[in-house]
């Protein structure tokens, strides 16, 4: 269903129906004390929290998001990242 409504949302602006390239981005959120265990600490951003890994089509649509520590590397999960979003557009 959630295919079919972005397809829906791509085609309207005269797009094409299923994305042709995949956008990677992460960003770190501040922790709250109902947090616990699952926050880590990003040294760069000096921040303690969780990172959000997203992968968007070209029109900013979610493809898939994953939730971390914010203390792993996002260099770490790229590979991870090429691979479903290689078979995302694969199955498409």
């Amino acid at each position: 269903m959630t295919d079919d409504l972005r397809s829906l949302l791509r085609v309207a602006p005269g797009h094409q129906g299923q994305p042709s390239a995949v956008i990677l981005d992460g960003r770190t959120l501040q922790s709250t004390c109902e947090s616990g265990p699952r926050a880590g600490y990003d040294g760069y951003k000096r921040k303690r929290g969780s990172k959000v890994h997203m992968a968007v089509d070209t029109l900013g649509h979610l493809l898939v998001v994953h939730i971390t520590p914010a203390n792993e590397q996002e260099r770490a999960r790229c590979s991870n990242w090429r691979s479903r979003s290689s078979k995302l557009l694969a199955r498409r």
